[in-house]
């Protein structure tokens, strides 16, 4: 059994793969961070005591409490990082500073197309990422994500109310509430579209978008060139990575 812990900027979640040598997992636990509570989640990572668990997380303090409160239950304990075994070369600056959430996309991604990739996470952050079809990170870009720039909207001026994003979206906003909406998810929209093209021409390639993270599924319908939508990306490649590290 493998115990998958995804530790983000916005949410945590965990689930279990019974047999982590097949995809299926099923989820445990999922709650915003600003919500979370260590006694509901004591109750279920203990369930779960003496087997192994993988950590992928994008939050240094949440990582360093979950270490010390639960490194010891288990028989294999693992932090996703820019050192552990992934088989991809990461040929990014800094690559240490490289985001495991990125890397275990990467991962998951290229291990099932094996192309010349474009992918896309659209969470509390919008990032691209390009792996080459010989394993190759190169780099990509990152955005604020649809909530980051709704919320930032809101805190910064004085009139402009936090909206729901996941609605109908139209370019022309006839109130305020559609002219944010517009401006969030189209303007989103047309950043991933302009931005990938811009790598295409400088890396001379043509890439395979791939499309994951939370608000994968409602950009989907928006973007205007072929993709995949690969909404679980982060925890299959969590999978991945257990099973290049764990040879037992």
């Amino acid at each position: 059994m493998l115990l998958a812990v995804k530790i983000g900027n916005s949410n945590i979640s965990i689930v279990i793969f019974n047999n982590p040598k097949k995809e299926n997992f099923l989820v445990l636990f999922e709650k915003e961070i600003k919500n979370l509570n260590w006694d509901e989640l004591n109750k279920v990572v203990y369930q779960y005591d003496g087997i192994n668990c993988i950590v992928c997380s994008v939050v240094p303090e949440l990582t360093r409490i979950f270490i010390k409160n639960y490194q010891s239950i288990f028989k294999n304990f693992l932090i996703i990082n820019s050192k552990i075994d992934t088989g991809l070369s990461i040929k990014v600056k800094n690559s240490e500073k490289f985001g495991a959430d990125r890397l275990t996309c990467s991962l998951a991604a290229y291990e099932k197309y094996r192309e010349n990739l474009a992918i896309i996470d659209a969470g509390t952050a919008t990032t691209i990422t390009i792996v080459t079809n010989k394993g190759e990170v190169l780099g990509g870009s990152i955005m604020p994500g649809l909530q980051t720039m709704n919320y930032s909207l809101h805190e910064k001026t004085a009139l402009l109310p936090i909206i729901e994003i996941n609605k109908s979206v139209s370019a022309l906003g006839i109130d305020t509430k559609s002219a944010i909406r517009s401006g969030i998810v189209l303007g989103t929209v047309y950043a991933i579209e302009g931005i990938i093209k811009e790598i295409e021409k400088s890396i001379k390639l043509k890439l395979t978008p791939i499309l994951t993270g939370g608000n994968a599924s409602f950009l989907s319908q928006y973007l205007n060139f072929f993709h995949y939508l690969e909404p679980h990306l982060v925890i299959e490649g969590m999978r991945l990575i257990y099973l290049k590290n764990i040879k037992n």
